[in-house]
């Protein structure tokens, strides 16, 4: 009689053999001559997790294919086993750097302190991208080495090193990154800084009223006294490690007004752009002060200070400045009343535009008209939009589009033809602002003319009618796509995919389901995006060979930015064999998994 236990070990027992026998044949594929089975079967082994295909696997490292050993390699990692480490470290520098950055990968994944010491190594050396992929994987090995080397790597001079750092920092969470992150805050750009940010919400979301952010804080506004400190960029750091910082603030403005007074034409520069970048209301009065400097950059700075701080005192000084005869002074003036969103300056800036042939002095006023949102300005705007400057044309197109009146409509249609894309491209935006439903149809009937074309007229229509989908225009479209999505020509079929995933209709929606049934690989590639928003999990095999096979690296941007980690990962591997590290980032912009 066989008890409930024996049965269970016979059934285990069972399993086993079955596992190990698949893994014999595989090990016996490893052998075969076509390079491409041999690769299948090192990838298998690796998915079965079967530790007796270790040694065969390491022997197979030293394949003369490159695509066995990257496979090989990748199996190693998944296995985990130590026995591999010497001999993945061999090939870290494989003449192929996609096998180069599969091994260092592995490294990670199976860890230790030999592993360790040769991620170290290969990450201060700095040879791109294979000393990316290294610091990735010391987060993966983790230890307190790795730590050490990662937190230090923060205040490397390459900007590539400290982004994949901060991004492999958030992986580990450990809370006794938070000090250097915060420190590394400074030296970084804007989208860096958000991708540190982001590191440190996900390692401690309350970092902001730590010990180490308030220190940092303390340390940067006492910094703003220093000479030849990027004062513009330090406010912005404290700006977004605490929004109330200006409070404490009192001490380092007392001593910029103090030194607008100074005979040093040098103090006084970096004192009025000092004031400008800290912002506060308080200071008004001294910036307006400022305007009767003798020095032309200092009232040049403070106008440009007056307009960020929005404060209605300044409107007559700067309308007077208008009349300055110096061009600069003029158009920052133009500019700053913008900022200000006075239409008393509507009419002198009129005139303005009205007298001036200088091409960088009418940016400026344009540009403020824009602004300013005054209707009266509409009719002198659109002159310019017969300008043969494309950048007057553009901008006096979005202005247009920032007024909102009905009477540009017409004009604006007309620029849809205009020689410029850019310019088009504005006034198909600027359109979608004024918000007329009726030039939909128009806007529609031009949707099929290059890819970016179609996306961004997508936008557009979804601000003129959420009910453009149901439009005659747009089953008239529709039908050409759906037509044209089985034509012979690949650029065409790609064209009339992606134009049928961002119209998104109901027929546009059940030919891509079916091409994803038919398993249409390319049609998935350019249809990419629809399938994303749409969350759909059948496709998720499908997108992940369409990568591979038609991905680009915008592409791939998109799958890693997805918040999905079969996409995300599919999106490293494609970038590993393009002998390439990704760099995700935190943009609003990104098309998320199942946010239809």
């Amino acid at each position: 009689m066989i008890t409930k236990g024996g049965l269970w070990l016979i059934i285990l027992g069972l399993l086993t053999t079955g596992c190990a026998s698949k893994a014999d044949e595989w090990v016996q594929i490893l052998e075969h001559p076509n390079a491409a089975e041999r690769a299948r079967a090192a990838m298998q082994l690796g998915e079965i997790g079967d530790r007796s295909a270790v040694q065969p696997l390491i022997q197979t490292l030293k394949d003369r294919e490159a695509q066995v050993r990257l496979a090989a390699s990748e199996a190693l990692g998944k296995l985990g086993d130590r026995q591999a480490v010497d001999s993945l470290i061999a090939i870290v520098r494989d003449p192929n750097v996609m096998v180069g950055l599969s091994a260092v990968e592995a490294l990670g994944n199976i860890g230790g302190e030999k592993a360790v010491e040769i991620l170290l190594r290969i990450a201060q050396e700095r040879e791109r991208p294979l000393s990316l992929g290294a610091i990735q994987s010391l987060g993966t090995a983790g230890g307190d080495r790795s730590i050490q080397a990662l937190t230090t790597a923060l205040t490397d001079r390459a900007r590539d090193v400290r982004w994949v750092t901060a991004l492999t920092l958030a992986h580990l969470k450990n809370p006794q990154t938070l000090a250097p992150l915060i420190d590394a805050l400074p030296q970084a750009d804007r989208e860096l800084r958000r991708v540190m940010v982001g590191a440190l919400n996900t390692i401690d979301p309350s970092w902001r009223t730590s010990a180490p952010a308030k220190e940092a804080i303390n340390r940067l506004i006492d910094g703003l006294k220093m000479p030849n400190q990027s004062r513009y960029q330090t406010v912005q750091v404290l700006s977004e490690m605490d929004a109330e910082w200006k409070t404490r603030a009192g001490a380092a403005m007392d001593f910029f007004v103090a030194q607008l007074a100074a005979g040093d034409l040098m103090a006084r520069i970096q004192a009025v752009e000092a004031l400008g970048q800290i912002g506060d209301a308080r200071i008004a009065p001294s910036l307006l002060e400022a305007l009767k400097d003798p020095n032309k950059q200092v009232q040049y700075i403070a106008i440009r200070a007056l307009g960020e701080l929005r404060d209605a005192r300044a409107v007559e000084p700067l309308v007077e400045a208008l009349e300055h005869r110096d061009p600069g002074i003029v158009s920052a003036a133009a500019l700053a009343l913008g900022e200000l969103r006075d239409t008393r300056a509507v009419e002198p800036l009129m005139t303005i535009l009205s007298n001036t042939e200088q091409g960088v002095f009418r940016l400026g006023t344009i540009q403020t008209l824009g602004v300013l949102k005054d209707p009266r300005a509409t009719a002198l705007l659109t002159e310019q939009l017969d300008d043969t400057s494309v950048q007057v044309r553009r901008i006096a197109t979005e202005a247009l589009g920032e007024i909102g009146d009905r009477g540009a409509i017409a004009p604006l249609l007309k620029i849809l033809n205009d020689q410029s894309a850019e310019v088009r491209w504005a006034g198909a935006d600027a359109l979608g602002s004024i918000g007329d439903a009726s030039v939909a149809d128009t806007l529609i009937s031009i949707i099929g003319k290059g890819r970016i074309w179609a996306r961004r007229m997508v936008r557009v229509l979804d601000r003129l009618d959420t009910n453009w989908r149901e439009r005659e225009a747009t089953l008239q479209i529709e039908t050409y796509f759906l037509k044209h999505i089985d034509h012979p020509e690949p650029e065409v079929q790609w064209r009339s995919a992606e134009a049928l995933g961002e119209i998104a209709a109901p027929r546009a929606r059940q030919k891509l389901l079916q091409a994803l049934e038919q398993k249409r690989t390319m049609v998935v590639a350019a249809a990419h995006a629809f399938f994303i928003r749409n969350g759909m999990s059948e496709a998720e095999p499908l997108l992940v060979q369409a990568l591979h096979q038609y991905g680009t690296e915008e592409m791939a941007l998109t799958y890693l930015n997805a918040d999905h980690p079969v996409l995300a990962r599919a999106a490293h591997i494609w970038a590993r064999r393009q002998g390439m590290i990704l760099l995700s980032s935190p943009e609003p912009g990104n098309i998320r998994w199942n946010s239809n």
